[in-house]
């Protein structure tokens, strides 16, 4: 099931006991609430392990790097897991897919705790430059007044292409070696995929707002793909500025 054919579910076919109306306010409000607790949850997670692998490593603490390993290989177990339940419970009607959000924002953060090793500055201007990003990619899925679903179509096939050169550049690296031009090449088409595909889930906001089909648990849906949205937008810039940074 895609994603348009979840958000075009009947309301009278998901019981109410579960997932309730909301206003189109209420309903922006509870998306961006829900996006800002799950990115605290993965943050908390992330320095709290951060914490714990800088101890190990700069301490010298078997123990504190065992733990710190048993979280990171538990993440990567949970992961695929995680992923298939989120599907499940976004697309099984009357179904809240609350928890295995809160889940994946949990594994997210293991996932990404290594990024403590970096200098925190790093961090910070990386995290507040994807907020700002994020921001003017919501002011103009906001203003627009025409319906961008049609660009999702457009970002895919920039993700795809993106794929096809990075698998044609692994080959070429193996063969010869060195990295060539079309790692850049991949890696900036991967980045602005991703802020086209984040506007159109921003868009897809204000239009569900707008049509007064508004549900808790779409709320969370669209919460969901805004947070997936975040995290790689986040991990593209805090690449970009970990280069200059070291440079």
């Amino acid at each position: 099931m895609t994603k348009d054919q979840v958000y075009s579910t009947k309301q009278e076919k998901i019981r109410p006991s579960e997932v309730t109306n909301v206003s189109g306010s209420k309903f922006v409000g509870a998306t961006f609430l829900y996006l800002t607790l799950a990115l605290f949850v993965t943050f908390s997670v992330v320095f709290g392990l951060g914490a714990l692998l800088k101890y190990a490593l700069y301490n010298g603490s078997d123990v504190s790097a065992d733990i710190f390993v048993k979280f990171f290989i538990g993440g990567i177990i949970a992961y695929i897991p995680i992923m298939i339940w989120v599907n499940i419970a976004a697309c099984r009607q009357g179904r809240t897919v609350g928890p295995a959000f809160f889940a994946y924002s949990i594994v997210m953060g293991v996932l990404l705790s290594p990024i403590c090793l970096l200098d925190m500055w790093t961090i910070v201007i990386a995290f507040g430059t994807t907020c700002l990003t994020f921001a003017v990619l919501a002011l103009i899925a906001w203003t627009t007044k025409k319906d961008l679903s049609g660009l999702a179509i457009f970002g895919f096939g920039l993700l795809m292409g993106a794929l096809v050169i990075s698998l044609f550049n692994f080959i070429i690296t193996l063969v010869t070696g060195q990295v060539t031009i079309l790692y850049w090449l991949v890696s900036y088409l991967f980045f602005f995929a991703i802020l086209i595909l984040t506007v159109v889930d921003l868009n897809r906001v204000k239009r569900i707002a707008q049509s007064g089909v508004a549900t808790k648990n779409l709320a969370i849906w669209c919460a969901l793909n805004l947070y997936v949205d975040f995290i790689y937008i986040f991990i593209r810039i805090l690449a970009i500025v970990a280069k200059f940074r070291n440079k």
